[in-house]
Order: C-alpha cells, then sequence, then structure tokens
C-alpha cells in the first residue's frame, strides 16, 4: 500500500510541477508543520499522525524544528 501510495504521490507531483519527490513522509511532515505553524494542539497533531503518545508526537515535532535550522543555514551559506 506505501509503494502504491508513494507512486501515486509522485504522479501528481508531477502533474502540478512540484520539483521535489512527494512521498507518504514528505505529507506527513508538511502537514504536522503546518498544523505546528497555526498552533493547532499537539495532542490533536498526534492523532492525526496516528502516534500512540504525546511524546512520541513532541520528538517529532522537535526533528521539524531542527529541519527548518537547517534550511536556514543552508540558504545563508549559499550567499557567502
Amino acid at each position: 500500500m506505501l509503494y502504491r501510495t508513494n507512486k501515486s504521490l509522485k504522479e501528481i507531483a508531477k502533474m502540478v510541477g512540484l520539483s521535489i519527490p512527494l512521498t507518504l513522509y514528505v505529507a506527513r511532515h508538511s502537514w504536522a508543520s503546518i498544523a505546528k505553524s497555526k498552533n493547532i494542539p499537539i495532542s490533536v497533531i498526534s492523532e492525526g499522525m496516528g502516534h500512540d503518545s504525546e511524546i512520541t508526537t513532541q520528538i517529532y515535532l522537535a526533528s521539524l524544528d531542527n529541519a527548518v535550522v537547517d534550511r536556514a543555514n543552508a540558504q545563508i551559506l549559499k550567499e557567502l
């Protein structure tokens, strides 16, 4: 099922002209990032992600914070 979902997502990405490969991981990551930026409660994000506990969600969201910083650093380094 995961293979078929990822294949379909990649076809959709191609149809709409996305430059990044769209996968279920990217979709989940995007959903959680947007939910967090909209101040959605962690309990709701946790349920939406299908996590067994809010602790898992907090760990996941902490990794998203690192990804944002990593992207910012990459942009800054390009300008040097």
